[in-house]
């Protein structure tokens, strides 16, 4: 939301808007790490798989593989369209000067859930990919 400052028709953000803001662009360099922790996710699959022979362990590398493509092809990509376009909406309000957009503010809250429930699926599946890929290292 925009306040005028005084007649000279400058304006300030709103601290609550401004927070928004931050934590938007948080996620999107969060999103970029994400995508350079996959392509390394690759080479350590890439390196170690061939040392597992267990049929078991092949399946899980399946697994991992599978997850990472997923998380690569669609789920980082999407994430990251959602807040450019969340960004725009922004940029949109503000331009206009439209205090009145509370779609913004709904949106807001589902972005950032969205991307706070990918995080700990991120977290979960980089903590077992460490842990099965420790095993291959300990050999």
């Amino acid at each position: 939301m925009i306040s005028p400052v005084s007649i000279t028709k400058n304006y300030i953000l709103q601290p609550g808007l401004l927070e928004k803001h931050r934590k938007t662009l948080e996620w999107m360099s969060a999103v970029l790490l994400w995508k350079r922790e996959l392509a390394f996710f690759q080479k350590l699959l890439d390196q170690y798989a061939p040392k597992f022979t267990d049929v078991e362990d092949k399946k899980k590398i399946d697994h991992f593989q599978n997850i990472l493509i997923y998380y690569n092809a669609e789920v980082t990509g999407e994430l990251r369209r959602k807040l450019i376009d969340h960004e725009t909406r922004l940029a949109t309000m503000l331009e206009t000067m439209d205090e009145s957009r509370t779609d913004y503010y709904k949106e807001h809250d589902g972005v950032m859930q969205d991307l706070e429930a990918f995080s700990r699926s991120f977290i979960t599946y980089k903590e077992d990919l460490f842990h099965f890929i420790e095993k291959a290292m300990d050999k």
